[in-house]
């Protein structure tokens, strides 16, 4: 049921009922999208489905879908090049000790008409700090506002990186209104250009423009947006005329949209690499032999080719060409050789038994592979690579299932392993998911477990220097140790297809590649 937010207006959409051009199966795997039917009648509401559903008001868990949608802001954001710009702040310096950063707030209004304030800024960033994967990055001695319109932050050691942690998606900033007597967000009252007007569950969001935005307006008035886990059920409401863009649609089904030029493809290859993590606690995975057995058990041109239909999408390292400064083109490249991985699983003592499965010590080399049932192409690779891996003697078991599930898997220690698209931008600079991953013992997404003394000393370094001349060199090092030790097993590299309605102006449409932002304020009708 459409539910209208406390204060704001009445939704903009009827009811839902059921839309006659899909098919049943189809209607009943996207209930929420049935929203978008009425829209046909409303030319200028635009129609945006993804997979990602508003589970949660608090922005530690969905802060990604505000913002991408243009309805919150960070303090700083990025461009689709990769530099960084202003959104609240407006200007930031650090001070010749490297430790003390000055953020200067724009003049803004939440969408509730109430300003934005440093001292706000400061009590939302305190709260979402240790609970968010980048924010917690920074080494904060203290954080405090200067009057109405700066945040300062200080740093215990110098931390180069601290804008861009600052693009972390838990920092979109709230209104006061937006939380309950608790101090729990509870309602999505932000600063971006389009403001709610109404939710639909987890799985439906309309918008209009902010008219006391403090950028450029929109020309595009309202928006519409619905979850759609299903990637086939995305790819049949844009060739039924029933979204304006599609996110994440699988190659086959963009091949078949592009084919019926009944909505455009845009592609883009994006810093999200599909990988193997693996707890390196258990006994199957802790041994780098077995690590690089495995790797060199996958054919990932065959599955580029055959199931991804990019062949350039296979993985020669963790991060594509994109990141131009993380890729190290003479980093020797992943490749396949069932031979050389049973000769590494025979070195580190991982026998064949009878069914052809190896075993050390009583154990054998079996695993469950966790698999986010919203990528519709991850399971079919799993089950190819479960059979490329059963070549060499190791055995896994594919459980498809929600994405959600894994961080608590890998904090409880029941993920054994997983196959999953993971960003690497979730702030622009890769280092603020690079430390998370493979240094401490937080992971999120990551393979717990990895211990590596250089890569914590390479980490911190990097950290510390400003200068691009000392980075360089530490960014080629620690990708050759990501090569080498295999924390994670790279398969391909993700390229994000979208469709694009004949309703909206082509040229205005941005994928962004660090997947911060739709694009949404600058669309215009064709």
């Amino acid at each position: 049921m459409m539910t209208d937010l406390p204060g704001l207006r009445a939704p903009i959409l009827a009811p839902a009922r059921p839309a006659p051009a899909l098919p049943r199966r189809l209607v009943l795997a996207a209930p929420a999208l049935l929203l978008a039917r009425p829209l046909r009648a409303e030319a200028a509401v635009l129609r945006m489905v993804s997979p990602w559903e508003f589970s949660s008001p608090d922005p530690v868990e969905t802060g990604y879908v505000l913002r991408r949608l243009g309805i919150a802001e960070t303090l700083v954001g990025v461009r689709p090049d990769g530099t960084l710009r202003g959104l609240l702040a407006e200007s930031w310096s650090v001070e010749p000790d490297r430790l003390t950063w000055r953020f200067r707030l724009r003049e803004a209004r939440f969408h509730d008409g109430t300003p934005v304030t440093a001292p706000l800024v400061v009590r939302t960033l305190e709260r979402v700090r240790p609970l968010a994967e980048s924010l917690s990055a920074i080494p904060l001695a203290a954080l405090w506002a200067e009057g109405e319109r700066e945040v300062v932050f200080r740093t215990e050691t110098p931390f180069a990186p601290l804008p861009g942690c600052l693009t972390d998606y838990a920092g979109i900033i709230l209104a006061p209104s937006a939380y309950d007597a608790e101090g729990r967000p509870q309602r999505p009252v932000a600063t971006g250009p389009f403001r709610v007007t109404a939710l639909d569950g987890i799985r439906g969001i309309e918008a209009e423009a902010f008219p006391e935005y403090w950028g450029a307006p929109p020309a595009v008035r309202r928006l519409a947006y619905s979850a759609v886990p299903l990637g086939e059920t995305r790819a049949r409401l844009a060739e039924a005329g029933e979204a304006d863009i599609a996110f994440t649609l699988l190659p086959q089904a963009a091949e078949r949209i592009q084919a019926s030029g009944r909505a455009h493809i845009l592609s883009a290859t994006i810093p999200r690499p599909r990988m193997i993590v693996m707890n390196l606690r258990r006994p199957q995975f802790a041994d780098v032999r077995v690590r690089r057995a495995l790797s060199l058990a996958i054919d990932r041109e065959g599955l580029a080719a055959a199931i991804l239909r990019h062949p350039a999408s296979h993985a020669t390292q963790l991060l594509p060409p994109v990141l131009s400064g993380w890729h190290d083109p003479d980093l020797p490249p992943l490749r396949r050789d069932p031979a050389a991985a049973r000769r590494l699983l025979d070195e580190a003592g991982w026998a064949p038994g009878a069914d052809g499965i190896r075993a050390r010590d009583g154990q054998r080399l079996t695993a469950a592979m966790m698999v986010p049932s919203n990528r519709p192409e991850i399971p079919v690779m799993a089950q190819a690579i479960q059979a490329q891996w059963r070549t060499v003697g190791a055995e896994i078991t594919v459980r498809p299932g929600p994405s959600g599930a894994l961080p608590g898997a890998i904090r409880d220690g029941s993920m054994e392993c997983s196959l999953l698209a993971r960003t690497y931008v979730n702030v622009p600079d890769p280092i603020g998911t690079i430390i998370p991953d493979f240094t401490g013992d937080r992971q999120l997404w990551s393979s717990p477990g990895f211990d590596n003394a250089e890569m914590l000393d390479l980490t911190r370094a990097y950290l510390g220097s400003f200068a691009e001349a000392e980075r360089a060199p530490l960014r080629r090092r620690i990708a050759a140790i990501l090569q080498t030790e295999l924390p994670v097993i790279p398969v391909s590299w993700f390229e994000h297809n979208v469709a694009v309605s004949p309703r909206v102006a082509l040229p205005s449409v941005v994928l962004d590649p660090f997947e911060q932002d739709y694009g949404a304020a600058g669309l215009r009708w064709a």
